[in-house]
């Protein structure tokens, strides 16, 4: 049986992350250079093994269009459901006839190696007994069974975390998912399904590193240990007008912003500390205000810049704190949404961004009402495959 381009990929995407927290699905934050479902879906698209790869999200889902893999041609899209049963089932009715094997892999195990992935497929092409074939790696830590308010001791050798990808046989693992419908059962992934429906299934050596992010801790746990912290000011003076922008977020005033961009004075100050945290030069050497073309650019731009930097670095921005210095107006009302407009703009948790804002107690140019200031401080991290 040739493998090339008859294998379908489903990854089960639809879980609403309730044990991880924040307001974005684990799936869908920064790992350096791409998402964490990014990173799980493009290693299948690049093995001209697999013929597609069909994700199942969220009805309510407002992220999926803006990764990388949305338009590509061998990704389909469709609607996940309210369990991981549902979601593998209507994910499954979409492969076609005549693909040979379905691989089943957690959006939000991002780490897979592309050798062990094809180690394990060639185990299951080659032991012509199985019709599937799932990761296993040993329990590491005690364990304890509760028990009627008590906490039991097990012994932990007689436990295997499972993981994924697991892979079956397409004919067998419908059989099975069709065995689901008919008795209702209730299972946590597909090779407790495909065992319950009688098929012979191969537990084989996982990998440590191929872990599933579940909690904020093991994104943290996981990233490189490369720390890089920068710091960030900006001062603009004011002018009579009807309102100016701060962290792409409209500020309804009687002033507007001296500037030679749009003046959004925390996006600037921001964009500095990332870029000096990351040992780069300011933004003024990648947009002087010498240059026409950038009259009136779009702030947003220059922090698209700035991360297109950090990237090529392998770095992303881990946490921001900044505080808005000014007699008026009053930041205190927009701090929810400039928060929430930042964590969209550099796609990491709101509870990763400080917003603050204080006067000078009518000290100097800025106590007059004259001008705004901001200061900002940027962590980077380096996120390692």
């Amino acid at each position: 049986m040739s493998l090339e381009n008859n294998i379908s990929v489903i990854i089960p995407a639809a879980g609403n992350s309730s044990r991880f927290g924040g307001s974005i699905p684990k799936q869908f934050l920064n790992l350096g250079d791409e998402t964490v479902i990014e990173k799980s879906v493009n290693l299948f698209l690049r093995s001209l093994k697999i013929r597609e790869v069909i994700v199942a999200i969220n009805a309510n889902d407002n992220h999926i269009k803006s990764q990388s893999f949305y338009n590509d041609s061998r990704v389909k899209i469709v609607e996940g459901g309210i369990t991981r049963s549902q979601s593998v089932l209507n994910a499954l009715a979409e492969v076609d006839q005549s693909i040979e094997i379905i691989v089943i892999h957690d959006a939000a195990r991002p780490w897979l190696k592309e050798s062990h992935f094809d180690d394990l497929l060639s185990q299951l092409t080659n032991d012509k007994s199985i019709q599937g074939i799932f990761p296993v790696i040993s329990v590491t830590d005690s364990l304890r069974m509760k028990d009627k308010g008590n906490l039991i001791p097990v012994d932990r050798e007689q436990f295997l975390n499972v993981q994924t990808p697991q892979i079956f046989y397409h004919e067998p693992l419908k059989s099975a998912f069709q065995q689901l419908k008919k008795e209702d059962l209730d299972i946590s992934d597909e090779s407790q399904l495909m065992e319950r429906a009688g098929y012979k299934l191969l537990a084989a050596p996982g990998d440590k590193s191929n872990i599933k992010i579940t909690f904020n801790d093991d994104i943290v746990n996981y990233a490189g240990r490369d720390l890089r912290i920068g710091r960030g000011i900006d001062f603009h003076r004011f002018q009579p007008g009807s309102g100016f922008t701060l962290g792409n977020v409209f500020i309804d005033c009687e002033f507007s912003i001296v500037a030679h961009s749009d003046g959004d004075i925390i996006l600037h100050a921001i964009s500095d500390a990332l870029l000096g945290a990351a040992g780069l030069r300011d933004i003024g050497h990648y947009f002087p205000d010498s240059d026409a073309k950038n009259k009136n650019l779009s702030s947003v731009i220059i922090i698209e810049k700035s991360l297109d930097l950090l990237k090529q670095d392998g770095l992303w921005p881990h946490n921001i704190d900044f505080v808005v210095v000014c007699e008026k107006p009053k930041i205190g009302p927009y701090v929810n949404q400039i928060k929430k407009s930042l964590s969209g703009i550099l796609r990491i948790e709101e509870n990763f961004i400080g917003v603050k804002a204080t006067t000078t107690e009518k000290m100097g140019e800025i106590g007059k009402g004259n001008g705004i200031a901001v200061y900002a401080i940027a962590s980077l991290r380096r996120y390692k495959d």
